[in-house]
């Protein structure tokens, strides 16, 4: 067996690893009320009580499973998704014990072997399993017993789902049926709903307050923040260069905490000076702007909101050119409206609604008439016409086709034909002034030529989402077994997330 090396390293495994360090933020994230929150009880797996510390234990073997398969540490921000996959793991592994799963000495050599963590040019390099050891697990304080054993629970887990998920099947013409909807030329014609036609009723006192209520975050002042940043740009798009910029990311903030008491934490603009950053101000911006030109992390937001006077630095944060770091320079925090002061607002958006409803309403009326009246015999024209409507021809498409379509609501018409049979109105979609809804005229038949290319392609995917389906159906089902007790959060995310 491949042996567990403790050979401590000066190197840092920055990019491979993400901000090592973090892990504690899990593992208090859930408290249960009342009594000695070690011992409390979170729950029970297989009629085995589980309390918080033996829930805090499979947490930290959970991080250290989604380590080796993603490389790097989950965010801070992901503690209830960090939950979740603890209480399925315990789950998966509660079953593997059931069905007696082993796993045999070169099936863990091998799963270590075959991480892509440890790997390099295309073979298994023992010095990233040394990086590995020395930069997380031990640090982490991982044996190298558990480490074997989190590796061997990982082959049996797999084992199981691969086990449940290889009795997925598709149906006869499945795949097929898929193919004409996404690669088959259609016909389609468009009727649009304009809201602004709709005279909405007017508000009672009642209706603005119960309106008000339910959505007062949405009329609140937001907060803003106003930050200092700074850039540490890799020389270039190699690991080495990364990792490069890492270690001066870390050196220039290290500086900022873990201040010795009595010490006053450095100057961040003279401390950029001295280290020769260029510092600019953001600001100020709300939750829901994108105040750094060209990034779409949205945990630099996030980090920028969870500044504070007393903290105002954040941690190194990756960029698309390197890393930045925040200083906080000016908070403002929002406020709730009071409703006498935002009354016609509040009405505005009330009929706002109230329009789209009407507007539902109405397109559905018209959808379920049209489809009947298409079922007897009647002529799609003459349906429109009875209702004084009027529909737009759009220009023959192939919904699967990735080429860019000309006409408007373009990527929503996409996805609504292939759900649809011919000769039938679909669903009403709700566009920022009204909706919209399809009649399907026609469907060819898709290019010949596709069922050696693309058929096998589709086949393989509708196989992958039912094998997921069917882990996804055990999973939730298991969470509801007899002897098994999750947190009622659990469950909802458990139903709603997967």
């Amino acid at each position: 067996m491949i042996t567990f090396l403790h050979d401590k390293l000066k190197s840092l495994l920055l990019i491979l690893l993400g901000v090592v360090g973090i892990s504690f933020i899990f593992f208090g994230n859930w408290t249960p009320h009342g009594g000695d929150p070690a011992s409390a009880q979170v729950g029970r797996i297989a009629g085995r009580k589980l309390t918080l510390n033996d829930f805090i234990a499979a947490q930290r073997l959970t991080l250290l499973d989604m380590t080796l398969q993603t490389g790097r540490l989950p965010a801070a921000e992901q503690g209830a998704f960090i939950n979740l996959q603890t209480w399925l793991r315990l789950l998966q592994l509660q079953a593997a014990n059931a069905a007696r799963l082993e796993t045999q000495p070169e099936q863990l050599v091998e799963a270590i072997k075959e991480n892509p963590l440890f790997r390099k040019d295309g073979s298994y390099d023992p010095e990233l399993f040394q990086k590995f050891s020395t930069n997380f697990l031990s640090p982490q304080g991982f044996s190298g017993d558990r480490f074997h054993q989190a590796v061997a629970d990982q082959v049996r887990i797999r084992r199981l789902l691969d086990t449940l998920a290889s009795t997925a099947i598709l149906l006869p013409n499945e795949a097929e049926n898929r193919m004409q909807r996404l690669f088959g030329p259609v016909e389609a014609q468009m009727i649009r709903w304009d809201a602004s036609k709709i005279t909405p009723p007017e508000p009672s006192q009642a209706d603005l307050e119960s309106f008000f209520k339910v959505n007062e975050a949405e009329f609140a002042v937001a907060p803003r923040r106003t930050v200092d940043v700074v850039e540490i740009t890799a020389a270039g798009n190699t690991e080495e260069a990364k990792k490069q910029a890492g270690e001066t990311a870390f050196a220039f903030t290290s500086q900022f905490f873990n201040l010795p008491e009595g010490k006053p934490r450095p100057d961040f603009a003279a401390a950029a000076a001295a280290a020769k950053l260029t510092m600019r101000t953001v600001g100020p911006f709300t939750p829901k702007d994108n105040p750094f030109p060209g990034e779409i992390d949205p945990r630099l937001v996030q980090a920028a909101f969870s500044l504070t006077s007393s903290d105002p630095v954040s941690d190194f944060l990756a960029s698309k050119n390197g890393y930045l770091i925040l200083h906080l320079r000016e908070e403002q925090p929002g406020r709730n409206r009071p409703l006498p002061e935002i009354t016609q607002e509040v009405r505005a958006r009330w009929q706002d609604q109230a329009r789209l409803q009407l507007l539902a309403q109405q397109a559905k009326n018209f959808t379920d008439r049209a489809n009947a009246a298409l079922a007897a015999g009647q002529k799609w024209e003459d349906v429109v016409r009875a209702f004084g409507l009027t529909a737009e021809k759009i220009p023959v498409f192939t919904p699967a086709d990735d080429k860019p379509l000309a006409f408007p609501d373009a990527d929503r018409i996409r996805p609504a034909v292939t759900q649809l049979e011919t000769n039938r109105v679909g669903g009403f979609s709700r566009t920022t002034n009204g909706g919209f809804l399809i009649y399907l005229a026609k469907r060819d038949p898709a290019p010949a030529t596709l069922s050696s290319t693309t058929l096998p392609k589709i086949s393989a995917q509708l196989l992958n989402q039912r094998r997921g389906q069917i882990v996804r159906d055990w999973l939730t089902g298991s969470a509801s077994l007899p002897g098994n007790e999750l947190p009622q959060e659990v469950i909802y995310q458990l139903r709603g997330s997967l």
